[in-house]
């Protein structure tokens, strides 16, 4: 008989979360990744590892069905360590991502190459620098680099150049019950195994579901270990966000508005927080910088991404995030530029007006979920999530559950998931219909999403559209291809 683990539950219900201390933070915030050690026995470790050795024989490819069929593991989302950073980064209400994937690496099994994860390929979404999306990595088993763990490049996630000569590799390798948390964007990729053992990975996302509140950590400092290329105006700017802070430095380097698109990725990163530093003064030639590339999109989805289309957006990304950096001063002008720049720029605006936050971006928003382009509506309605929900937004998020872009409707259920934390009951009762349309959405995580946004809701009609379709929807985590009864 299977057991559940009783006492990891009893543990994690009697702990509480465990901040990451300042220096873990900026350590996470620099290098984009942090490893943890679960604080959970080595008996559970030890039972996750050797359940899916058991079923790895019963089962393909365990897609996001890993936790369900073996529910045991979201205890370890529950351990106060691996809390603790979550909330730390994501803020106390976030949530997991319906998307979670087994990363099995058998004797044998080819190293891959480094690369970005990219469900929507690689134009389609804008990457974020602030941290609105991370990863955890588990290793239920002792995972020594010689049997291939997962390798990261440190200070590699916000570049969209591929960044082997700008950033140094480091391996994920410790004892059973090792995490990375990392940042969604890190350039990553599996290790050669080079013994006669299998080594399991558990992937799971999570999400930030509101801006910070403010909190007291001090200002920023540099990490005690150095972390190259040194993006520290990004770092400076990221940790100021996330403990409620405004010191934008006053940096004294002029760059020409031409370093937005220079060869190294990072000095045009650099270039564009150096401009922002200006303030308002900026705002009019970084705007005139989101129109520098007008050629259309190549719309071939990829699920990775190798870095070979990094200068497609260079400048355009480049001057969003430096008008992110700005923030209020620069809303008018990308109204004006989500109206009537090119399809490039107009979604670059929109990724910049939700990062900026202002309500006053709300009607441009919503009708930009009307553009033409899809990459310019995903970018909208991701965007209208990130702002302080009203009647108009969430009239937009619900019609968007509408789109004909599976990518569209994904954001959307997201934005209105988000939106149902921090709206009123009126409003929420308007989202409870198409909500429970979306449960039936062909897009897997449509369905997801709506789910999580009727389970926050937690209405009477709210309940009523969710309870049925989990009884239909749910799985049996006893049954597999040898106890099918």
């Amino acid at each position: 008989m299977r057991l559940y683990p009783i006492d990891a539950r009893k543990y994690n219900a009697r702990s509480e979360p465990v901040p990451l201390t300042n220096e873990q933070l900026r350590h996470f915030i620099a290098a984009g990744f942090l490893p943890l050690q679960s604080s959970l026995p080595a008996s559970y470790h030890k039972s996750i590892f050797e359940r899916f050795d058991q079923i790895s024989q019963s089962y393909g490819h365990f897609g996001n069905n890993l936790l369900p069929l073996v529910p045991e593991i979201a205890e370890l989302f529950e351990d106060p360590v691996v809390k603790g950073a979550l909330q730390t980064v994501l803020g106390k209400d976030y949530s997991m991502h319906p998307h979670r994937a087994l990363h099995s690496n058998p004797p044998g099994s080819p190293e891959q190459g480094f690369h970005k994860d990219s469900y929507w390929g690689y134009v389609r979404r804008v990457r974020n620098h602030r941290p609105w999306w991370v990863m955890i990595m588990y290793f239920p088993q002792s995972t020594p680099v010689k049997k291939g763990p997962t390798a990261v490049m440190s200070g590699s996630q916000h570049l969209n150049q591929q960044p082997k000569d700008y950033c140094i590799p480091a391996s994920i390798s410790g004892k059973a019950g090792s995490l990375v948390m990392i940042h969604y964007d890190i350039w990553h990729r599996k290790m050669l195994n080079q013994t006669e053992m299998n080594r399991y990975m558990f992937k799971f996302e999570f999400s930030r579901l509101r801006n910070p509140e403010p909190v007291d950590r001090g200002e920023w400092l540099a990490p005690k270990r150095v972390v190259k290329p040194d993006l520290s105006p990004v770092w400076r700017s990221v940790w100021d966000w996330l403990v409620g802070s405004d010191s934008k430095t006053n940096d004294n380097e002029i760059p020409s508005i031409d370093d937005l698109g220079a060869p190294d990725e990072w000095q045009g990163i650099r270039a564009a927080y150096a401009w922002a530093n200006k303030g308002e003064s900026a705002v009019i030639p970084l705007l005139d910088a989101l129109q520098f590339n007008p050629n259309g999109y190549n719309e071939k989805r990829r699920y990775s991404d190798n870095g070979t289309l990094w200068r497609d957006d260079v400048v355009a990304r480049n001057a969003a995030h430096g008008l992110v950096r700005i923030g209020r001063p620069a809303v008018h002008g990308l109204l004006e530029t989500l109206k009537r720049g090119v399809d490039r720029a107009r979604k670059h605006a929109a990724f910049a007006l939700g990062e900026i936050g202002d309500m006053a971006a709300t009607t441009g928003l919503v009708g930009a979920l009307h553009d033409k382009e899809v990459h310019v509506r995903v970018a909208a309605i991701e965007a209208l999530g990130l702002l302080q929900p009203t009647e108009e937004g969430i009239s937009g998020m619900l019609g968007a559950m509408k789109d004909p872009a599976s990518e569209v409707r994904f954001d959307a259920a997201l934005s209105l998931m988000r939106a149902t934390t921090r709206t009123s009951t009126a409003l929420n009762a308007k989202c409870v219909p198409a909500l429970g349309a979306g449960l039936y959405d062909t897009n897997r995580y449509v369905s997801g999403y709506a789910a999580e946004a009727l389970e926050r809701i937690g209405t009477k009609s709210a309940l009523a559209e969710l309870l049925p379709f989990l009884r239909t929807s749910r799985w049996c985590a006893h049954t597999d291809n040898q106890r099918p009864f």
